[in-house]
């Protein structure tokens, strides 16, 4: 029986729990410092088909997306309106609570690392393997990005999605819809003055509450793909559209299926399509943060291509021939 202890009750350490459940061979815990889950704020986006793989209880999911827009220095570039489902707007603190009642999970206990051993609350933590689902509080800051949102009563259409670029700014602003009201958030190379300036533009609405996080924007962190290491902790972020939630549960079911497997997962993560799609966005980052900081020539890009590409390169549904289309060799 091999003891398994998941540090974080976040989007990837309860879905790497939720695999492993009910294996006869793995005894899985799950220990959070916090009382309950969910409580890092972000926009609660999830594309569809994560469904596959992860169930989405009906009760936690605030709206389904079926309709873009997108915004170049507030002036409405794209409208794309489709009949079919894009992804969620969940409740992201109820799906994690509906998850964790499935689990073994220690809310209110905080692990630490002491002399290459581990404790939980002051006493030493027993397990055969430790998994580190820590999100970017186990991330260098140099790998983060600042981001900032405010809750608002802005009553938006709960099918819709805003997306903000502007000139000047490495990032973009969002609107999205809530339970009551509307996320209205920012994150980018800038300090925080400059984004809430910026967000200010698009703020509407009587303010509910203000907070903030910073978001991985690294891509994959190369030497923590040991196995013990998952989700955002890993780099599962994709950076130029801060995406969390369904990339860390992809790795953690990559990591599962390769405890279950006994396969190297380093070897499994670097054969799958996030690993290749979450590099080549922080890949295009690092190229625009050297030869366009005013973000002149990836505004273009993003405005000028077709819609439907530029989706498929947000949400990492895509290939190299959909890249030459959209950066063309100069680029990339």
């Amino acid at each position: 029986m091999m003891r398994i202890a998941i540090i974080g009750a976040g989007p990837a350490g309860l879905s790497l729990a939720y695999f492993l459940k009910g294996l006869k061979n793995y005894e899985v815990t799950v220990y959070e410092s916090m009382p309950e889950p969910g409580i890092k704020p972000c926009a609660w986006g999830l594309i569809t088909g994560i469904e596959d793989i992860l169930p989405i209880p009906k009760e936690a999911i605030i709206s389904e997306i079926k309709n873009f827009r997108i915004y170049h220095n507030n002036k409405l570039i794209y409208d794309i309106r489709t009949n079919s489902k894009l992804g969620y707007i969940i409740d992201k603190p109820l799906f994690l609570k509906k998850l964790a009642e499935k689990l073994d999970v220690q809310f209110n206990s905080k692990v630490v690392s002491k002399n290459d051993k581990y404790f939980v609350n002051d006493k030493i933590l027993e397990a055969d393997k430790v998994i580190m689902a820590t999100g970017h509080y186990s991330v260098d800051k140099s790998m983060t990005i600042p981001a900032i949102q405010y809750i608002t009563d802005y009553e938006i259409d709960k099918e819709v999605v805003e997306f903000y670029f502007y000139s000047g700014l490495l990032g973009y602003a969002w609107i999205f819809p809530d339970r009551e009201g509307a996320k209205i958030g920012i994150g980018g190379y800038a300090e925080i003055l400059e984004l809430k300036e910026r967000v200010k533009q698009i703020l509407k609405g009587r303010i509910k509450m203000f907070h903030g996080a910073r978001v991985t924007d690294y891509g994959v962190i190369e030497e923590r793909l040991n196995g013990n290491y998952v989700g955002e902790a890993l780099g599962t972020v994709y950076a130029i559209t801060g995406e969390g939630i369904r990339p860390s549960i992809i790795s953690s079911k990559i990591l599962a299926d390769s405890i279950i497997n006994n396969k190297d997962f380093k070897r499994e993560f670097k054969k799958s399509k996030l690993y290749w799609t979450l590099n080549w966005h922080a890949k295009i980052i690092k190229m625009a943060k050297e030869r366009d900081p005013s973000t002149t020539k990836l505004s273009k890009i993003l405005i000028n291509n077709d819609p439907q590409l530029v989706l498929k390169f947000a949400i990492g549904d895509f290939n190299r021939l959909d890249l030459l289309k959209m950066f063309g060799r100069s680029f990339i």
